[in-house]
């Protein structure tokens, strides 16, 4: 075996990088059967967009299965209400013991199956981290190359019960993310639109090999409005099955349409009727209606002239930086990036990605972060979260540095 091992050629640390993960598979192409039924479907808000792209997931393959805990009976926030009785030998329940719902999971994949992992508080995943490590390095060691041409399934882990939320305290409304393994790709989207095509993503990429773990906010969940009762975060339901968000896409929230977005992947001629703004504030999840309602705040307190000023972008893809947000950021003159996870080392996800755009020479001159404060959250109380006032607070602190 020692001999063996001298006469293989060494690995460089290009080799180590390369295949930390599966390649992204390719996209299937659009359906072009499909018409737009957005004046069809009724805006439902985003837990209903969940429930049925789980159900969706289920009925088209065979292959799919949802495990968690209580998920029979529709889980902590009846995500998976009525799945059950659909696909009753698909959707499992297991013991609350977090190590053994993610080994399940594991040998599903091993076996040629893609599961879906319900962790039904972010706060529970510290449980079964260790058994989350060893699958990332698992995926990792059978990684296909010249040799091992054959990929297992990944998995899509569902982590809920995230950020703001009056029940249960820290231990169900934890808001850190400091389990991010190499070749694990974490998305947290804002709304159910946006959901349904970045779970297709998800669940097509885990169908080749990769591991993804969705991070979805309690407060989103049943959310219908942003300012008073203009039901402005009720969306659609994309029923085009081949409508997916990649990782690299971002969202841009323009002018005073708070349902606006843009494809920054695509060529600037496309985005109709967007006049640029000098200001922009970078997030996602909850973050995004919070800094929605801090944009109107800052106008109110005459920080800046209009909503027209200042554009919020929604950054799902909090794994590495997304090609969309560095192609954008070069539109702003002021960028803020306001994270809902706690500021400080191992917690958030912004001050790594900061730390990158400055390196490639990708962020203004002017930029700054905010993040939730780094304590715990007390049980009744949302004073522990990123509030639209912090976020107004450190807009107005980075504009009168200038």
């Amino acid at each position: 075996a020692f001999q063996t091992a001298i006469s293989e050629s060494k690995v460089t640390l290009d080799d180590m990088l390369g295949k930390v993960s599966v390649p992204l598979a390719q996209l299937p192409e659009r359906g072009s059967a499909f018409k737009s039924t957005k004046n069809i479907e009724k805006p439902q808000v985003m837990r209903k967009h969940m429930t049925r792209v789980i159900e969706e997931a289920l009925s088209e393959d065979p292959s799919v299965v949802y495990l968690g805990e209580d998920v029979r009976h529709g889980g902590y926030y009846l995500v998976t209400e009525g799945l059950a009785k659909k696909f009753p030998q698909r959707v499992l329940d297991f013991p609350p013991d977090e190590t053994t719902l993610m080994g399940a999971a594991l040998g599903f994949s091993q076996l040629g199956m893609t599961p879906i992992v319900e962790i039904p508080y972010a706060k529970y995943l510290d449980c079964g981290v260790d058994m989350f490590y060893e699958i990332a390095v698992q995926h990792w060691l059978t990684a296909p190359d010249s040799t091992n041409a054959k990929q297992k399934r990944g998995m899509i882990v569902r982590m809920q019960g995230f950020d703001r939320g009056l029940f249960g305290g820290n231990f169900h409304t934890h808001n850190s993310l400091a389990h991010i393994p190499p070749g694990v790709d974490v998305v947290c989207y804002s709304n159910g639109q946006d959901y349904v095509r970045g779970f297709r993503h998800a669940l097509w990429q885990a169908k080749h090999g990769r591991i993804v773990m969705l991070v979805d906010c309690t407060n989103l969940l049943n959310l219908r409005h942003v300012h008073g009762k203009d039901r402005a975060w009720e969306h659609a339901y994309p029923t085009d099955p081949t409508d997916m968000v990649d990782f690299d896409q971002v969202f841009r929230y323009s002018s005073v349409d708070a349902t606006s977005e843009t494809n920054p992947n695509q060529d600037d001629s496309t985005e109709l009727n967007h006049q640029r703004a000098r200001i922009a504030i970078v997030t996602y999840g909850n973050g995004v209606v919070t800094s929605l309602q801090a944009r109107k705040g800052l106008v109110d307190q005459k920080v800046v002239g209009g909503e027209d000023e200042i554009d919020v972008i929604d950054c799902p893809y909090l794994s590495s930086v997304p090609a969309g947000l560095e192609k954008m950021l070069g539109d702003y003159d002021h960028v803020l990036f306001a994270d809902i996870c706690k500021e400080g080392p191992g917690s958030n996800v912004f001050s790594s990605m900061i730390t990158s755009l400055h390196q490639r020479g990708s962020l203004p001159e002017s930029w700054g972060f905010v993040g939730a404060p780094r304590t715990y959250n007390p049980l009744g109380s949302t004073v522990t979260f990123l509030n639209q006032d912090t976020i107004e607070e450190a807009m107005a602190k980075l504009l009168n540095q200038c």
